[in-house]
């Protein structure tokens, strides 16, 4: 039996994916049978499946990716969480809230040659947790600062989740690179000012110790313990937003270059360097199908028209765009309780990015908007991954996270209002960096 019907397309697709996820299969293969099963029932021959994996490959955006999760994992290797939670707390810790503020500086500066929401807050949850627990910081927001500070991974710069957006929509990386600087400054900013407010306007004067006051002595110190951040910072960005490399080149002299720290640092040898590897491997590879995966889902929706009946649908009952936009963020926040961020995106693409370009938005403006919304889903449950990260370091209940967690969610929707109400915060430095597009 042969269907054409778009919307009943997507609805039984909507079904049988739903149904595969459920009973286990991996969300790669998932959206590939669907896929193939898709384009079988369409049009009754899915032979088109086979070519889609080589074209989708043969990708130079795509190589990136391998390229800055192997930078990231060099320098979780490295050790290098020790310094950097050292100069957060240098410069920030006189704040009210103390180690609070330490936690979302450390998370957002190690966002910032990351590229990990899970690998950001293990990475600073293992060198915070104990410091704040032997200092009797409250565990709720210990936790929670913790886990939704892991979330800036994947909006500060470079992210993998804006090389999979950028492949997906056809944008430029580096754009949407320039594009999430100032909305991830912002959101970390809204973090400390939360923390900042309960800590002063708190009955409970045990949520955070005081710590050292403010020193010029602790700030230059704090600057220094941060000078591999510098040096990448200004290798990979910097290369980046100059013009000098494409975020593809870039990633790889920012792998390079953090081999190169490793020997500065003297924590390098044959046997991390196949565990930097084998882990990068293991990443890429799950990424990677998932891209695979999507772009076989992808190529059946097209085949199908199911794209454009989404947006006739929608755009042709006189649906105005910001409400476009609210179905769609709710259809995130529901899909980011489920499903992992690169999934969720790539999951929705080939309906969700038309119909944002039909209603008029601009694709890297919305990229950021994507991504907030996917950083929600990671300290969202129950598959909230960073959740589950913070829970396992901390070995306390995962009730105390999730609570703990909850104001963060707010401020991310005040992140996202503002960018709505001001969307020159996303789109005036990629302007700015690399001319009006």
């Amino acid at each position: 039996m042969i269907l054409t019907d778009p919307l009943t397309l997507l609805i039984l697709s909507s079904i049988v994916l739903f149904g595969f996820f459920l009973i286990g299969i991996p969300i790669a293969i998932s959206l590939a049978l669907v896929g193939v099963l898709g384009l079988y029932f369409f049009q009754g021959d899915a032979s088109l499946a086979i070519f889609i994996p080589f074209r989708t490959l043969d990708s130079f955006i795509l190589t990136a990716i391998p390229l800055y999760i192997f930078m990231g994992e060099v320098l979780v290797k490295c050790d290098m969480s020790n310094m950097i939670y050292r100069g957060a707390s240098r410069l920030f810790a006189w704040i009210p809230g103390g180690l609070f503020h330490s936690n979302i500086a450390a998370c957002a500066l190690f966002a910032a040659i990351s590229g990990s929401s899970p690998a950001t807050a293990a990475t600073i949850g293992t060198v915070a947790v104990p410091e704040l627990k032997r200092r009797n910081y409250d565990v709720k927001l210990t936790l929670g600062s913790l886990a939704a500070g892991g979330t800036l991974g994947i909006l500060i710069p470079p992210s993998i989740n804006m090389i999979v957006y950028g492949a997906a929509a056809e944008q430029s990386i580096g754009r949407l690179f320039a594009a999430g600087i100032i909305p991830g400054i912002m959101l970390s900013g809204i973090f400390m000012l939360y923390i900042a407010l309960k800590v002063v306007l708190s009955k409970n004067k045990s949520l955070a110790p005081k710590e050292d006051p403010f020193t010029l002595k602790g700030l230059a110190l704090g600057l220094v313990d941060l000078w591999p951040l510098w040096f990448l910072g200004v290798v990979v960005l910097g290369g980046v937003f100059s013009g000098i490399m494409t975020p593809t080149e870039a990633g790889a002299v920012g792998a390079s270059a953090s081999i190169l720290l490793a020997i500065v640092l003297r924590r390098f040898s044959w046997a991390f360097l196949w565990d930097s590897l084998e882990s990068s491997l293991e990443t890429s590879c799950m990424v990677l199908f998932i891209v695979i995966g999507s772009s076989i889902l992808a190529a059946f929706f097209s085949r199908a028209g199911i794209p454009q009946a989404v947006s006739e649908l929608l755009i042709g009952s006189g649906t105005s765009k910001w409400m476009i936009l609210l179905y769609v963020s709710i259809i995130y926040l529901i899909l980011g309780c489920f499903v992992d961020p690169i999934s969720m995106l790539l999951l929705t693409a080939p309906t969700v990015i038309p119909l944002i370009k039909e209603a008029g938005f601009d694709l890297i403006w919305f990229g950021i908007i994507y991504v907030v919304l996917s950083e929600i889903g990671m300290i969202t449950p129950p598959m909230g991954l960073n959740l589950f990260v913070i829970q396992g370091i901390s070995k306390e209940k995962l009730s105390d996270v999730i609570f703990g967690s909850l104001p963060f969610f707010g401020a991310m929707i005040v992140l996202i209002l503002l960018v709505c109400v001001f969307p020159d915060l996303v789109i005036w430095l990629p302007d700015l960096l690399f001319g009006k597009s």
